[in-house]
């Protein structure tokens, strides 16, 4: 099966899409999230999300919602989880693995952390979880962007903390 479809209790609908091997022995599939009124979050459309999920049933508890289905919270298997803001269409990371290689050293970093960015801060509950996000939730469109200035930041750092002499 390479397309695994689920109806979330907010009404939006999860189709996971298998994206073949992309390390030996490990298939990696991508998220499509679509809502009512045409609402879509793509960001997770080119991102591996779940891994060897052979059986559907990552596919069928990566996704927590809230009560209310307005707040959803995305584990993956691969590089961390996200809160996702269905009602606004807004995404943002909140435990993620930042890798940076630093070609001088030919030396490679793996760091897994809570991003902090732009003193962003805010509760949010989803069943059975209380999160602390300390970076803010943007449109699906505007993320990348922001998620690569933050990585910028990131990286600039842990040279400076890292490779300095």
């Amino acid at each position: 099966m390479n397309t695994r479809q689920i109806t979330l209790a907010n009404r939006w609908t999860a189709t996971f899409q298998n994206i073949g091997e992309f390390r030996m022995g490990v298939e990696g599939w991508s998220l499509l999230l679509q809502g009512p009124d045409n609402q879509t979050i793509k960001y997770f459309a080119d991102q591996i999300v779940l891994a060897n999920d052979e059986d559907g049933h990552q596919a069928n508890t990566c996704i927590l919602l809230s009560v209310d289905g307005v707040y959803g919270y995305l584990r993956t298997a691969i590089d961390g989880d996200w809160v996702i803001d269905f009602a606004r269409g807004m995404i943002a990371p909140h435990r993620v693995t930042i890798r940076h290689h630093h070609d001088a050293y030919d030396e490679t970093l793996a760091l897994y952390e809570q991003p902090a960015f732009k003193r962003a801060r805010q509760y949010i509950s989803v069943v059975g979880k209380h999160i602390y996000l300390t970076f803010p939730l943007t449109r699906d469109e505007d993320f990348p962007n922001l998620w690569e200035e933050y990585l910028a930041i990131r990286k600039r750092q842990l040279d400076e903390l890292y490779f300095a002499t």
